[in-house]
């Protein structure tokens, strides 16, 4: 039994049949199977931990 964790991609809602609810942005480890190999292969889920939000930098001027 190989675990990874899964995180859903910008814009894709991904059901974890297992928990009987969708994947949270957080991620969730889960049992790869045919499921969640197929769910990564066709990019509705990622197992890499996506980068935290950038904060917008202000333009501001040393003058």
């Amino acid at each position: 039994m190989t675990l990874i964790t899964v995180y859903p991609v910008d814009g894709r809602v991904t059901p974890d049949p297992a928990m009987g609810d969708t994947v949270p942005a957080e991620g969730r480890t889960v049992e790869l199977d045919i499921y969640w190999q197929r769910r990564l292969n066709d990019g509705d889920v990622t197992n890499e931990k996506p980068a935290k939000a950038k904060a917008k930098a202000t333009n501001g001027s040393a003058e």
